[in-house]
This record gives structure tokens, C-alpha cells and sequence, in this order.
């Protein structure tokens, strides 16, 4: 009994040390997370980022390493404020305070440089009179002078930081104005010498611009409208075609306009057009005169397209001091962190619920404090303030160095970033700039080749070759001349002694196809001297070049992907569509008179393959020899080899079926269609047997279990 007395003791006594020693593990562990900033309540989110031009894609994701991590989420609570009733909007000014619009409230928060509650603009007063500001979308502060976009009440007010209204802007009297035009302001932004942009919702025409005298000067900055050639003859065919009534109906294209811009520095206006229509060029940094000096307009600012359950919303933008922008998705949280020159940087954030430091509901506005990131939920009505992490720091100073091309006082801080994550592209790019300036040119090529800097890697490739050529030119030149010379001995005796290198009379006609194709096919007509053998080996070349010309070209021209690559692709569109061409013109060609045989109008389409074949292989040797920019001649040289391919399987068609040119543009065209409609044909066949094998399995599986 006294036994087990004892040992009810000891287990008693085991379990309130185990549940004592467990209150004190997680007390040090809050204590812990206290100490290093972190909130018991933030979970960790991983960032990611897109490399640029890897492995044929123009973005492939890869995840980083966090740059930023959320350390405080602002809510009246916090501040010791009524709660909010709708923050619309937030900017931050020159001393790093920051404004909060309640519009719900018709109030303004600032807070000072840590977010702790400065002063409440409890009320606006105009002309003596308090009035409301419910409805208003924007704010925007710049010495002191508070500038207010009042949407609902269609005008803008600038207030001092008592809430007294020094301007009462309303639509301007203005012929520039035009006359159905919705005067709706809902962003404001001021650049260093004063002047106004204010953005109107549903305005086309751009942002409103007002002179320090707030005098309206004009608009500024309007988006275009993109017409492709098919938009633009479809819109001149319906209007031949089309009534005053239809014409009155039908819709106008029209630009986007801006969901949010901002002032940097310059004066350049970044401006973004998050429709969900909008997949590229989303941001424009605007130069005075209202240019896109980006030159951005296929970029995709965004997530890649291919990894959305839906559209994307670009609802927000924001600039620091050194040009770095931010913009913000609306639809999934994120936020998109590019340096001046649009690399991306990092992406974090998401949607989440409010229980998830970092995480947004309904996020709704964006800005940018020295270099925190402070994001606005809507829904939370809550403020999350992100913090650059020790290595999002290390990264900034890293790329701001080399925006400044200061490209070796780089090199420590990139070999420490790719020491803490070798995912990050900028780090290769940032050391093989790095390295070239320091004229390694071979640690240039070899970054710039983990990093896909085609750029640099093909800089560097050239300073090599120079000095490659310059080391061995001598020996080079000797072996080209004795290399010229002994050609030219040997064509000469050959001449002289009327010498037959090649004796056979198939390889002799093939060979010679090139240069007398009409002699050469009428041989292949007549004479019967092609060969299926050689015209199948050609093909097959033919097809191997082509896929060596993805695969094996050089580094600086070379987007092969090994993972996404196939080579049956490329089969069906050599030998493949070969095969279909020779198919449809024989079908065609016999209908209309044509005289060819199918084995020869495969070999002569064969034969007119070499132009081809030479220039593919031509091509593929200077991509090892050439950079980029001095492949323009042998670009011009496949062309030309293109060309020359069409001649002669021109020539070989008039040939075999004893047809005039006429007749033979004729039956070309008409080959094209066949060839379309065997595609269509042979697409439906397969889809009707995949049908076919579909329902015999699921009769089968009925039959099997019933």
C-alpha cells in the first residue's frame, strides 16, 4: 500500500515538473521571439522571386530568402484611437510621418516615425465651417500641407496640419476640359517644383496637372490603346460595312486608366494600370513631358500568367528615395519589390486572414516609409508595416551599388548574399558586372552564365576572342592561307586533268542541284538520277540540325530548356511537314495535269533542303564565334538561304510536272490549302478516337461491375 502510495507521489511530482519545465520552455521562447522582434502571432511566409530568361521562360520561379517580414500591424488599439471606420488611403512625407485617411471618419491620423499616434485631424474646416470628407480616395502630404482627393464631393482640398482648407479645388474652367468629362479625383501626387497630378476615376485623358499657382495646365500621361493589324482591319472592313446606326452602337475601344501613381525622384511619375485586362505593362515611369521611360510594355509586372487561379489586380504603387518601386496586388495579397532599372527584387505577402501577421483580407493601399512597406487591409482595417530583414538590406545595398556602377565595392556584399541563398539571379549578375570591370573577363563569363546574363556573357565572350585573336593571329592567318591556297591548287589540277572527285552520277546531280537546279531537276525528270537514299538522308539532316540548332547553339543565343524541350515537335515540323507537303501536292498536282511521280517531287523537295541545312549550320557555328550584335550578316545569310530554298523547290515543281510559273503559283496555293485541311482532318480522327476509347472503357467498366 505505502509502495503504491509512493509511487503516486513520484509520477505526481514528474508531471508538475514536466508541465513546469513546459511553461518555462515556452516562456523563453516568447521571450526569445520578443527579443528578435517577432510576434507570437506571425507565422513564417515564404518569399519568392522570378529569374529572368531561364530556361526559355521569361519567368521562372525560384524561392528567396525573406527580404522583408512583418513586424507590426497598426489598428486603432494600438494607437489608442476610435476605431477606424475606412482607411481609403496612407501616404508618408518627408520625415518619414505618416497619414492615415479614415474617410469613413472624415479624419487624418499622423504618426510619427516609429507609428505611434502623433496628432488626430479631427475635423476639416472650409470658410469657417467643418465639412466632410466621407468618400474621399487619396491623400497625399508634402511640406506639412495635407492634399486630399474628395471623390464623392468631386474636389480636392489642400488642408494644413490643423485640418484648415487652404485650396478648394472643383473642376476646372477649362475649353481643355471635355464637356461629358466625370471629375472624380482619386489620387493626388506633387513634384518637387509644386506642380499637382491628380487622377480622376473613369479620366482616359491621363492625370490633371495644376501649377504651384494651382492653375490647371492640362493632362498628362494618358495610356494608349494597343491595336493589333487584326484589330485594325477588322475595324476598317466593319466600318465599310456597317450603317450610322451599328457605327452608333458599337463599342469604343478606350485606354485604361491609372489605379495609382506617384511622384520619384526626378520628378519621373511611376503609374500603374492593374486592370485585369491589363497582363503587361502595367507600370510607366513618366518622364515632364509625359513619355514611358521604362520601356516595359511586354513586361509582365505581375505573377506569371501560368500560375493564377484568376486575374491579377495591380491596385497600388509606391517609390523610395533611390528609385526602388513597390506595387501592389490587390487580388492575392502580394507585394512586388523591383529596383529603378524594373528587376525584381523580391514578392511577399498574401491573402490570409487577420489572425496571420502578414497575411491581408482585402488589402487596399500601399506606401512606402524610408524603406519599410506599410500595407492598408480594408476589411482588417488594419495597417501591416513590413521591416527589410538584415539580408533584404544586404540585397539593397548590394544592387544599389551596382545601379551606381560601383560594381567591385559590389563584389563582397554579392559573394555574401549568394552565401546566405544562391538563388538570387541579381547576385550572378550583379559579380559578372563586377568582374568585367575588373577585366576578368572569364569569372565575367562564368556568372553571367549562372545568372543568364546574356548581356554580359556576350561582352565578355568578345574581350576573350580578342584577346585570343591577338595572341594566335599570326598562326590563324598562316592556316587560312595555306588552307586557301591548297583548295585552290586542287581545284586548279582537278581542272587541269579534268579529274571526277565524285563518280557517281545520283551524288553528282544532288550536289550539283545547287547551282544549275534547273538542269539538275530536269535530270531528276528525264533522266531519273535522283536518289531516295540521299533525299531521306538529307531530310534526316535536315531534322538534326534543326534540333542541334536549339540545343547546341552558344550560350548568348541558346534558350534551350532540357525539361520542357522535345524533339517530336521538331520532327513533325521537319520531316513531318515534309512529308505533308509532298503528300498535297501530289493529290493537288494530279487533279490539275501534273506529271510528277511522288518519288520525285520527295526528292526535289529534299534536294532543295541544302540552302537550308547550310545556313542552319553556318548559323550554328558563329553562335560559338559571334556575339549578338554581329550576327546581323549572318542572319541576312540565312535569309538568303531561305530564299534560295523556295527557288529551287520552284524550279523542281515546274520540273517534274512540266508546269508554267502561273500554274505553278496556282497549285502551290491550292497544295497549302490541302495541307491545312489533312491537319484538320487528321486532329479530328484522333479526337473521335480518343472518344471512341474513351466510351469503350466506360462500357467496359459498366459491363465489368454490373
Amino acid at each position: 500500500m505505502r509502495s503504491s502510495i509512493k509511487r503516486k507521489t513520484i509520477l505526481a511530482v514528474l508531471l508538475v515538473s514536466l508541465l513546469f519545465s513546459s511553461f518555462l520552455t515556452v516562456q523563453t521562447s516568447a521571450q526569445a521571439q520578443e527579443t528578435a522582434g517577432v510576434t507570437n502571432e506571425e507565422l513564417p511566409k515564404d518569399s519568392y522571386v522570378y529569374w529572368e530568361e531561364y530556361s526559355n521562360q521569361t519567368k521562372t520561379p525560384a524561392y528567396s530568402r525573406p527580404m522583408y517580414r512583418a513586424r507590426k500591424v497598426l489598428t486603432s488599439s494600438v494607437l489608442g484611437t476610435k476605431p477606424f471606420a475606412e482607411i481609403t488611403d496612407l501616404c508618408s512625407d518627408e520625415e518619414n510621418s505618416v497619414y492615415l485617411l479614415d474617410s469613413g471618419a472624415s479624419k487624418i491620423y499622423i504618426l510619427n516615425p516609429d507609428y505611434t499616434l502623433n496628432k488626430t485631424v479631427e475635423k476639416i474646416v472650409l470658410d469657417d465651417k467643418p465639412i466632410s470628407i466621407l468618400g474621399a480616395s487619396g491623400i497625399f502630404v508634402k511640406n506639412k500641407m495635407i492634399y486630399i482627393a474628395d471623390t464623392k464631393n468631386a474636389r480636392v482640398l489642400v488642408v494644413n496640419d490643423t485640418g484648415k482648407v487652404i485650396h478648394n479645388l472643383g473642376l476646372p474652367d477649362s475649353r481643355l476640359i471635355p464637356s461629358n468629362f466625370n471629375y472624380s479625383p482619386i489620387k493626388i501626387a506633387v513634384d518637387s517644383k509644386n506642380y499637382m497630378y491628380i487622377a480622376s476615376d473613369g479620366s482616359y485623358y491621363g492625370a490633371l496637372v495644376y501649377s504651384p499657382k494651382m492653375e490647371f495646365l492640362g493632362f498628362f500621361g494618358a495610356n494608349t490603346v494597343a491595336l493589333s493589324p487584326t484589330d485594325v482591319i477588322s475595324d476598317f472592313i466593319r466600318g465599310l460595312f456597317s450603317n450610322d446606326e451599328k457605327k452608333a452602337a458599337s463599342a469604343l475601344a478606350l485606354p485604361f486608366q491609372f489605379n495609382d501613381f506617384v511622384v520619384g525622384p526626378k520628378d519621373f511619375v511611376y503609374t500603374v494600370t492593374g486592370e485585369k485586362k491589363v497582363a503587361a505593362g502595367q507600370v510607366k515611369k513618366l518622364n515632364p513631358g509625359g513619355k514611358d521611360v521604362l520601356g516595359k510594355e511586354t513586361y509582365n509586372f505581375a505573377d506569371a500568367s501560368d500560375t493564377l487561379v484568376k486575374p491579377e489586380t495591380l491596385g497600388a504603387i509606391d517609390v523610395d528615395r533611390d528609385g526602388f518601386f513597390y506595387v501592389l496586388d490587390a487580388s492575392y495579397g502580394r507585394v512586388f519589390w523591383y529596383d529603378d532599372e524594373s528587376n525584381l527584387i523580391s514578392i511577399f505577402g498574401s491573402i490570409g486572414t487577420d489572425s496571420q501577421i502578414g497575411t491581408f483580407a482585402f488589402p487596399k493601399s500601399l506606401a512606402v516609409n524610408g524603406t519599410d512597406v506599410l500595407v492598408s487591409d480594408s476589411q482588417g482595417k488594419t495597417i501591416t508595416v513590413f521591416f527589410t530583414t538584415p539580408y533584404g538590406t544586404l540585397v539593397r545595398e548590394a544592387q544599389l551599388k551596382t545601379l551606381q556602377d560601383d560594381f567591385e565595392e559590389a563584389i563582397d556584399d554579392w559573394k555574401e548574399v549568394l552565401r546566405q541563398d544562391a538563388n538570387n539571379q541579381l547576385a550572378y549578375r550583379g559579380l559578372a558586372k563586377a568582374y568585367y570591370t575588373k577585366k576578368d573577363y572569364e569569372k565575367a563569363l562564368q556568372y553571367a552564365k549562372r545568372g543568364t546574363d546574356r548581356e554580359t556573357y556576350a561582352a565578355a565572350f568578345v574581350k576573350l576572342r580578342t584577346k585570343f585573336l591577338e595572341k594566335w593571329f599570326t598562326l590563324i592567318f598562316l592556316g587560312a592561307a595555306f588552307i586557301i591556297v591548297t583548295v585552290w591548287i586542287l581545284l586548279h589540277y582537278k581542272k587541269k586533268k579534268g579529274i571526277v572527285w565524285l563518280k557517281n552520277q545520283k551524288g553528282r546531280v544532288m550536289l550539283s542541284s545547287v547551282f544549275h537546279p534547273f538542269e539538275s531537276f530536269r535530270l531528276v525528270k528525264e533522266k531519273e538520277h535522283g536518289s531516295l537514299i540521299l533525299a531521306t538522308v538529307l531530310l534526316l539532316l535536315y531534322y538534326a540540325v534543326s534540333a542541334l540548332k536549339d540545343t547546341a547553339a552558344g550560350f548568348a543565343f541558346n534558350r534551350f530548356d532540357p525539361a520542357n524541350y522535345n524533339s517530336f515537335y521538331i520532327f513533325l515540323s521537319t520531316v513531318g511537314l515534309v512529308a505533308l507537303f509532298v503528300v498535297s501536292n501530289w493529290l493537288v498536282c494530279v487533279l490539275f495535269g501534273g506529271i510528277g511521280k511522288i518519288k520525285e517531287i520527295y526528292i526535289v523537295t529534299c534536294y532543295s533542303l541544302i540552302p537550308m541545312i547550310f545556313g542552319t549550320l553556318t548559323g550554328l557555328l558563329f553562335t560559338h564565334l559571334l556575339s549578338p550584335d554581329e550576327y546581323i550578316f549572318i542572319t541576312i545569310l540565312q535569309v538568303i538561304c531561305v530564299i534560295y530554298t523556295f527557288f529551287m523547290l520552284a524550279v523542281g515543281m515546274m520540273k517534274v510536272h512540266d508546269y508554267e510559273f502561273g500554274k505553278f503559283v496556282g497549285t502551290t496555293l491550292i497544295t497549302a490549302i490541302a495541307m491545312a485541311i489533312i491537319v484538320f482532318l487528321i486532329f479530328l480522327i484522333l479526337l473521335l478516337a480518343q472518344q471512341m476509347v474513351g466510351w469503350i472503357k466506360t462500357a467496359y467498366l459498366e459491363l465489368k461491375y454490373r
